[in-house]
């Protein structure tokens, strides 16, 4: 299972691509000109810790959803999350902002099977606190009765000093980040294989080991892209028509289809 470091010129071409499109629609994610697109929808939580299809709220309202559906439009809430109709979705909260493992896995289980060469492009968005370390990291310590209290602020202050530290080299953090313009669009990129990417780990810190899906993962062929934006509840992807399809297809997915000019949010 392998990682390293490369170059953001890399995806030089999707910043190309994408940095004139409108920043609602698709290809203002994935480049515009593959022959489909689709929209993969991270499933809620209910209080049980039970996945929640966005269908299976829908279905629950009588709501017919359009690719273009927002999950609060589904729901039936308002833009902070509140009941906005009588018969509001009221059993989950927001969407998780990353897949699940088991449908991460199952999403790269159908990528890997187009990609004979077992080599991809990921980015981690640059944003984790992890990645740089330093003061956005905090811990918690519970001073040890059987030390002095000198020793024990010795003691945090090692163990504050462990989890401030960088997970990644000088020379990665040296290097610019992918920036896809606007806010928190800036990844770093790695070359993984198959294996690295249905199972990340970027490092093990303080708080164990850090296992973030990537945010953008795309072949060396470029033949398809996927994009999950930061704290958003859908990864979005295009490729061929056999590969999407093949996800459309995948029971362990929920995914539906969009246009690659479709405004995510805006369904009327």
């Amino acid at each position: 299972m392998q990682f390293s470091h490369v170059s953001a010129t890399q995806g030089q071409w999707i910043v190309d691509s994408c940095a004139t499109a409108d920043p609602l629609t698709v290809v203002a994610q994935i480049p515009v000109g593959y022959e489909r697109y689709a929209r993969i929808l991270h499933p809620a939580y209910d209080e049980d810790d039970q996945a929640v299809r966005w269908g299976t709220v829908a279905n629950s309202r009588g709501h017919i959803f359009t690719a273009a559906d927002l999950f609060e439009t589904i729901a039936g809430w308002d833009a902070q999350g509140n009941p906005a109709t009588e018969d509001a979705w009221e059993e989950t909260d927001l969407p998780v902002d990353e897949l699940p493992v088991e449908q991460w896995q199952a999403l790269v289980k159908i990528l890997s099977a187009t990609n004979t060469k077992d080599y991809f492009v990921a980015g981690l968005w640059s944003g984790y606190a992890f990645i740089e370390g330093g003061e956005r990291i905090q811990i918690d310590y519970e001073d040890d009765l059987e030390l002095s209290e000198e020793e024990n602020r010795a003691a945090e202050a090692a163990a504050l000093a462990e989890a401030q530290r960088p997970a990644f080299t000088a020379d990665v953090l040296a290097t610019p980040a992918l920036e896809l313009g606007g806010g928190y669009r800036n990844y770093r990129l790695f070359e993984v294989d198959g294996e690295f990417l249905a199972n990340p780990v970027w490092a093990t810190t303080a708080d164990g080991e850090q296992r973030q899906r990537p945010s953008l993962v795309f072949p060396q062929d470029h033949s398809w892209m996927l994009s999950t934006e930061p704290y958003d509840d859908c990864t979005l992807i295009g490729g061929s028509a056999q590969l999407i399809e093949a996800i459309l297809q995948d029971p362990a997915l929920e995914a539906i289809e969009v246009g690659q000019f479709t405004r995510i949010g805006h369904s009327n």
